[in-house]
């Protein structure tokens, strides 16, 4: 069950525009030398354009495994260059977790703050204009590596070579990889909601399968 690692990379957005209307976005991220504080509602001095879809406290935190992009770039190897860590406007980066490793509610102690994973991050179309391609938010969620947020229940200090640590696991939990298995199949099937097992533990009220 347990998994420990170390960050490798902490990002914070900066506002730019993407797509044909010049869309507002803080999907582009610069990597932070110095530990950065971790509040109820992100990263301070991470620009979060659209407050509805991102940042607040179920979604403080987008942690990204850097083995997703080995990923992306079988599947898209023109693209392969662009599939660096920070690329996909994710907070954290690491390697050692991911989100089949990943479970909703687990309890996760990084550098001096207290977290839970709440959700998976659901992408939209500003992924794909990120990389000018079409095709790469349906395969994240398709494959499962979309990463994760957190929500924050100790506030502190992270930054880059920082461990973490899984200190705590809800009963009954689900992974992370899982969720989506779930919501893909529900889209498939056009079953109706009740004939899925939707009550994860720990999992965000956000979160809808509808």
């Amino acid at each position: 069950m347990g998994y420990q690692g170390e960050i490798e990379g902490v990002y914070l957005g900066e506002v730019n525009h993407v797509g044909p209307d010049d869309t507002p976005t803080g999907i582009y991220k610069y990597a932070v030398d110095s530990p950065v504080l971790l509040t109820s509602t992100g990263l301070k001095g991470d620009l979060q354009v659209d407050r509805r879809v991102h940042g607040g406290p179920e979604k403080a935190l987008h942690h990204l495994p850097a083995e997703n992009y080995a990923v992306l770039s079988q599947a898209l190897p023109h693209l392969a260059d662009g599939f660096v860590p920070g690329s996909a406007g994710e907070n954290i980066s690491t390697h050692g977790i991911t989100d089949t490793d990943a479970h909703i509610g687990d309890i996760i102690r990084m550098g001096e703050a207290l977290i839970q994973i709440s959700q998976p991050r659901r992408p939209c179309w500003k992924v794909n204009h990120r990389y000018g391609n079409g095709h790469i938010a349906p395969l994240l969620m398709s494959q499962g590596i979309t990463g994760w947020y957190y929500r924050v229940l100790e506030e502190g200090m992270i930054g880059s070579g920082d461990r973490y640590e899984l200190i705590d696991r809800l009963e009954g939990s689900a992974s992370v990889a899982s969720i989506w298995q779930i919501f893909l199949e529900k889209l498939r099937s056009r079953k109706p909601i009740e004939a899925f097992n939707t009550d994860i533990p720990g999992l965000s009220e956000e979160w809808a399968f509808e």
